[in-house]
């Protein structure tokens, strides 16, 4: 039911945005938009990461994965690091030193989205692939936001204007956090925890096309690509190791 709702929602808010300029009174749907789609992934990753009895454990990392996002966030806001010099403005809600409590959201979602379909059967592995897909993420939704005016670089970098400090602070971060979440050895994730990341890039390579943004749309045609074909690779081995 929360991957439909949030289908619906994205798709509402993408001919929207495609089409007209998103009104200041509809700002508020940014922030709706980030909690959906974490939401989403939490019903995804349940049965995923946590059974019934380890649901008091399971609040807890999420606390930790969100705590720690928004205060190196807001580390970064005030002193420039990890992640480089850049300041986030209204259009995201409500901030908390400095920083919007729907990143804190946003990052929980990445981090188990990306965590789930890292199928690797050790720890060590699985980290390094959820830093890559964390990195995927960033690289279609960072230039879309600074465009849109979601946050702002003040000096600049290689990509559309963001340093490269950004992208490797998102996967030592990524990384690091997935170490938190349970390592499920043969578990299949749902076809939806590949779907809602499809979605993101879809979302916003879409936008980052009507921006005139061609690497990042091409970017993420790749990355669906690659995602679906993950999917599909994940699906054989399990059907392989049933037979």
């Amino acid at each position: 039911m929360m991957y439909r709702i949030f289908s619906i929602w994205l798709v509402i808010g993408l001919v929207l945005l495609l089409f007209w300029e998103l009104p200041e009174w509809l700002y508020f749907a940014n922030s709706i938009f980030m909690i959906l789609y974490t939401s989403a992934v939490l019903v995804e990753s349940k049965t995923y990461f946590f059974s019934k009895p380890k649901m008091s454990k399971m609040f807890t990392v999420l606390f930790i994965i969100a705590a720690t996002t928004l205060l190196i966030e807001a580390l970064s806001v005030y002193t420039g690091y990890p992640f480089g010099e850049y300041e986030y403005t209204t259009m995201l809600g409500y901030h908390v030193l400095g920083v919007p409590f729907t990143i804190a959201i946003a990052w929980v979602g990445f981090i188990i989205n990306s965590t789930m379909i890292s199928t690797q059967q050790n720890k060590w592995l699985r980290a390094l692939e959820t830093g890559v897909w964390v990195v995927f993420i960033d690289l279609i939704l960072d230039p879309v936001a600074l465009a849109w005016d979601f946050w702002q670089w003040d000096n600049g970098g290689f990509y559309y204007g963001i340093p490269a400090t950004n992208f490797i602070t998102w996967f030592f971060l990524a990384a690091i956090l997935s170490f938190l979440l349970p390592l499920q050895k043969g578990a299949k994730p749902t076809v939806q925890s590949y779907r809602l990341l499809e979605w993101m890039f879809l979302f916003f390579g879409l936008l980052a096309l009507k921006k005139g943004f061609i690497l990042v749309a091409c970017l993420a045609i790749l990355f669906i690509l690659f995602t679906e074909g993950r999917r599909v690779l994940d699906s054989s081995r399990k059907k392989a190791l049933v037979h």
